[in-house]
């Protein structure tokens, strides 16, 4: 390198800057000659690379852009079908209670009717027992009188006597 230094005038670095009147010429001229194939070989690898970074960009952008619409559209239709859930769930409830509501009501009204019955047949059973016990103590009275009666007459009544006796009382005694 030294060497080539001292071939061009010994001016040191300086020479290698100075440009001639033939440099203002040449210079251009190289540049033009120069400038397809640095467009070929280096613009455009350059640009391309460029154009595919933007084109992929735009991809992905249009990729997440439809990602967060379908996660939105889904987001959207679980919530749909979270509140259909509920409502149905609710819906479902409300069933339940109107239904429980409804066997409390035949229950009861079951209860009541059974309740009634039995209140009937204990009535019966009383009105049976009260009038089983009224004609056993008719009868009683009626034996009892008879015996009186017949201490107070010292005359015995045959058995035919005593039952046409207490069948009269007890007539007399039902009209009464």
């Amino acid at each position: 390198m030294i060497h080539t230094l001292l071939i061009f005038g010994g001016n040191g670095l300086g020479s290698l800057l100075e440009v001639g009147a033939s440099g203002i010429f040449w210079t251009p001229l190289i540049f033009l000659l120069s400038l397809p194939f640095m467009w070929k070989f280096v613009f455009g690898p350059i640009t391309k690379a460029l154009e595919e970074r933007e084109n992929s960009s735009r991809s992905a952008a249009a990729a997440a852009e439809a990602a967060r619409e379908e996660t939105e559209r889904l987001k959207l239709a679980i919530q749909e079908d979270l509140d259909a859930a509920r409502r149905e769930a609710a819906k479902q409830v409300s069933d339940a209670k109107a239904r429980a509501a409804e066997r409390e009501k035949e229950l009861m009204a079951a209860a009541k009717e059974e309740a009634e019955k039995e209140r009937g047949r204990a009535k019966a059973e009383i009105e049976q027992s009260l009038n089983n016990a009224r004609q056993l103590l008719r009868r009683e009275v009626v034996e009892l009188a008879v015996r009186v009666a017949e201490q107070v007459i010292h005359r015995e009544f045959s058995d035919a006597d005593q039952t046409r006796l207490v069948d009269d009382f007890q007539k007399e005694a039902n009209l009464n």
